[in-house]
């Protein structure tokens, strides 16, 4: 399950920034607030700029960010595909096809996820953007591992870590190697590059990135049968994905509380929280979550 949710930490290496002479001001506050990891607040600002400035690319793009932070998936597909027409240049042809895909990739889409992964990358290489080259070989990575070619998604994913110039970059490379290893039942090494990715995202503030990869190493130590530390960085990765609100991201916090106390033989708790994990998979619009989790549900029944 791992490698199925990682993906979305990739998606804020895209985040554009308005200079405010040349901007409204919905559509400032929308981008600032985003830069400030507040989704709910930034989605309130980008409904204002598309009602305002209904032609406004950077307002349609603006809210189907905001939309994907929240895990309002189905949303952003349509916030997003309102943009493309209104793209002005290859540059912002090239960031929205990168965000459409990945939001494909998060309802598990993968078909029109690798459409408009090609899309983005084929636009980043003409550009000779190595930063977003690597986001899009990185989101490429992640079909190969959903079919199964584990040492072909680490070997892209490495090439794309040695693409990144950013810490954010390099951070989001380091979470995608864990799931490669992952895939490998190699957990050290596997908590090893998580461990890494926790690290780098704390030193630079990224809010949202540390949620996630307290998340996974949480999952990463319930498998390593380590349950004190996995129940800790579990439950502190819940907290946050709460104070952001991404529906899909709690639906995960739930779920790898639920397999902790399967895996420790408390099937009540369990099933506790693997009901309420499938709540929230089936509010972010994920079906393959959902159904697994109601899969879960049903056999602790």
């Amino acid at each position: 399950m791992l490698k199925k949710i990682l993906f979305l930490s990739l998606l804020i290496l895209l985040i554009f920034s308005v200079k405010s002479y040349a901007s409204p001001y919905s559509l400032n506050e929308c981008f600032d607030h985003l830069s400030a990891q507040a989704f709910k607040t930034a989605r309130s600002w980008g409904i204002r700029a598309v009602d305002n400035h209904p032609e406004s690319f950077y307002a349609h793009l603006c809210l189907g960010e905001a939309d994907t932070y929240l895990g309002l998936y189905k949303r952003a597909i349509y916030d997003f595909k309102r943009a493309i027409p209104l793209a002005s240049d290859k540059n912002r042809l090239q960031v929205v096809y990168n965000w459409i895909g990945g939001v494909f990739h998060s309802v598990g889409d993968e078909k029109n996820a690798l459409m408009y992964d090609f899309r983005s990358l084929k636009l980043a290489r003409e550009l000779n953007d190595t930063s977003a080259e690597s986001n899009d070989i990185n989101n490429i990575a992640s079909i190969y591992k959903n079919e199964g070619k584990y040492q072909k998604a680490l070997l892209y994913n490495k090439k794309s870590l040695a693409l990144h110039q950013t810490k954010k970059g390099k951070a989001a490379s380091y979470n995608n190697i864990a799931i490669g290893y992952f895939d490998m039942n190699n957990y050290p090494e596997a908590i090893k590059y998580q461990t890494k990715a926790l690290n780098l995202d704390e030193s630079i503030g990224n809010y949202y990135g540390t949620a996630v990869s307290y998340l996974n190493l949480g999952w990463l130590n319930t498998l390593d049968k380590n349950y004190v530390s996995a129940k800790k960085e579990i439950l502190k990765g819940l907290l946050m994905e709460k104070k952001i609100g991404n529906k899909k991201w709690i639906g995960v916090g739930y779920e790898y509380l639920g397999r902790l106390y399967r895996n420790k033989g408390n099937n009540k708790k369990a099933y506790v929280y693997y009901e309420k994990a499938y709540n929230m998979y089936k509010i972010s619009g994920d079906a393959p979550l959902t159904q697994h989790c109601l899969t879960m549900i049903n056999k602790i029944k």
